[in-house]
């Protein structure tokens, strides 16, 4: 017979060895032996971007991690994932930053705290130097000296005024029957903004802003019911509207003081969705959609003439003239370049098209001699291209945003019009 000390030994040992080895893979923390491990950015790395990814690795029996972020000495996000990583939702700018990540367990506090990272943020060639929300959805801006008006989305629209690298939003307009400002345009010779309101009652608004920082409304009784984007231009001494009609196509208004707005003759009808015009001289772009770029002769408005159509192989959107070239904003295909050196027979010459985002606007600044294009993408933010060779624009940057819907320039800076951050002013380094 068998000693019973012995078998209950045994009974016990296999217990423990049962015990031991169902739980040998879970490797339970115990205080803080096992912290939270990061993973990116490491300790001391310098990140090009206005938006930062923070990434740590999963710890077991997670319920949640909590993220501090200091920039220099203050915290300025105390956030909860329960992801094992996150992108910043604010704007970032240049400086030194710090972060760490706690875990919690089941019901309990955070804890079992990393380590704390230091890492630098330097935006190049082009940063955000500050932003300023508006209270509708930024569709569109149209900067003016130092004064910056909003194309606000359901806001109609707001004012910014700038401050040397400040942006302060000084008031909201709205009027009865606005529906969506999509499209803006200011002219400081004629003192009119002209705005593009999507459905609206009337469907293009004017302002006459004589007095830049308090627009007073004027006539505006022009229709196109489904008109997403405006631009203006002069022509034999007289200024003139182009207006974008989803359906209608490419209206053309003359303008000679309050309260005259005529339109001028029938509206030109692509074969495509008209999204966008631009205009140059006595020419007009009409961007239809996946019908592709249509251009006008407008010399006498009353009897718009089709000089070329070129396709694109996005859809598109919006467009620019520049030297012989016409820049186009080509939804998901990115970038186009047309050469309309010779206007009836205009000619997609380049494309740069990163596969990602949805281009939908683009504006130019000038900086040092070198003029850069800024393409605004959507979900990606926006694209910057170098534009030494106009035929063939470089790309040189891109600073990430929650969702660039436009982009406007004053000559040497650009303004983002994006929905969650309001107005973002970006400048050269």
């Amino acid at each position: 017979m068998r000693n019973p000390i012995i078998i209950i030994s045994l009974i016990t040992s296999a217990v423990l060895i049962i015990i031991f080895n169902g739980c040998a893979d879970r490797e339970l923390p115990s205080g803080d032996i096992y912290p939270v491990q990061l993973s990116f950015p490491d300790d001391g790395d310098t990140i090009n971007n206005s938006r930062v990814y923070l990434d740590w690795e999963i710890y077991p029996d997670a319920n949640g991690y909590r993220v501090l972020l200091w920039k220099e000495d203050s915290l300025i996000w105390d956030h909860i994932e329960f992801n094992s990583s996150v992108k910043t939702l604010f704007p970032v700018t240049d400086g030194e930053y710090r972060f760490c990540v706690g875990v919690r367990i089941g019901d309990g506090d955070f804890e079992h705290w990393s380590d704390t990272v230091t890492f630098y943020v330097r935006q190049t060639p082009f940063r955000i130097v500050s932003w300023a929300g508006t209270p509708g959805t930024a569709r569109d801006v149209a900067p003016l000296g130092e004064v910056i008006y909003v194309a606000d989305g359901q806001a109609g629209m707001t004012l910014l005024t700038r401050d040397g690298d400040s942006l302060l939003t000084e008031r909201n307009i709205d009027w009865a029957d606005q529906y969506e400002a999509r499209g803006i345009f200011a002219d400081s010779a004629a003192n009119l903004l002209i705005i593009a309101d999507y459905r609206g009652v009337p469907p293009i608004y004017f302002f006459d802003i004589s007095d830049r920082l308090n627009p007073t409304s004027g006539i505006s009784g022009v229709w196109a019911r489904l008109c997403g984007d405006v631009t203006g231009f002069w022509m034999h001494d007289t200024f003139f509207v182009a207006a974008a009609d989803r359906d209608d196509g490419c209206y053309i208004y003359d303008y000679t003081g309050e309260p005259y707005v005529n339109q001028r003759g029938a509206p030109f009808t692509p074969d495509g969705f008209c999204l966008g015009v631009a205009a140059r001289d006595t020419l007009v772009a009409v961007c239809a959609a996946d019908a592709g770029v249509v251009i006008l002769d407008v010399s006498d408005p009353e009897d718009k003439v089709q000089l070329g159509r070129c396709d694109t192989p996005g859809e598109a959107t919006r467009a620019l003239f520049y030297r012989n070239y016409l820049y186009v904003a080509d939804g998901l295909a990115g970038l186009g370049v047309i050469d309309i050196s010779d206007p009836t027979n205009p000619r997609y010459v380049y494309q740069s098209d990163f596969q990602v985002g949805d281009a939908q606007d683009l504006a130019i600044a000038t900086v040092d001699g070198t003029d850069y294009l800024a393409l605004a993408t959507g979900s990606e933010g926006v694209i910057f291209y170098d534009l030494s060779n106009p035929s063939a624009p470089q790309p040189v940057g891109q600073l990430e945003t929650m969702y660039a819907y436009g982009v406007g320039s004053d000559g040497n800076s650009f303004y983002i019009a994006d929905r969650d951050w309001g107005i973002v002013l970006v400048s050269h380094r």
